[in-house]
């Protein structure tokens, strides 16, 4: 169930079990890291962000939290990444049933359709570029988010029927 409560940091979006929904940040270049976490920031969604420079990492820490339900609610992943790249990293993800509900969006800065064919064929959600203009990369961060966290419904990340028009 989604659901939103105000506080003093700003909008929350919650899961099921009423808490904060965590998003995770996958890229090895902490300035593009850093700019995600500020348009989280500054769209007003006080949400919790967990962060990895690399795929292997990302790994580790959703096994990590796979067994106490702390699993984001979202991933960020780049594409170009020195060791095991953003492809690589999507297809051990969606291997694990475990996280197969994450939404994750490949938020990149390669706009190459062989890229996009292949990361949709490896289970992204979305594919986004990230644009040049650090504005426009701050709308595009807070679009995103706020599509996947209020807008998509899936299992165990849903509105409660009785909010739900028939």
């Amino acid at each position: 169930m989604i659901s939103s409560f105000e506080n003093h940091a700003g909008r929350w979006m919650m899961d099921a079990k009423s808490r904060p929904v965590t998003i995770m940040l996958v890229d090895d270049d902490a300035d593009c890291r850093m700019l995600v976490r500020d348009a989280i920031s500054e769209g007003g969604l006080g949400n919790p962000v967990m962060e990895a420079a690399d795929g292997r990492e990302a790994l580790r820490l959703l096994k990590s939290r796979a067994d106490n339900s702390a699993l984001p609610g979202l991933i960020f992943l780049d594409i170009e990444m020195p060791g095991m790249d953003g492809q690589e990293t999507l297809k051990r993800i969606r291997s694990d049933e475990r996280f197969r509900d994450i939404p994750i969006v490949m938020m990149t800065g390669v706009a190459d359709e062989r890229q996009m064919e292949q990361a949709a064929k490896n289970g992204a959600n979305s594919y986004t570029i990230k644009p040049a203009n650090a504005e426009q990369f701050l709308r595009t961060v807070l679009a995103s988010t706020n599509y996947w966290l209020t807008i998509h419904q899936y299992p165990r990340h849903h509105l409660p029927q009785e909010q739900c028009r028939r």
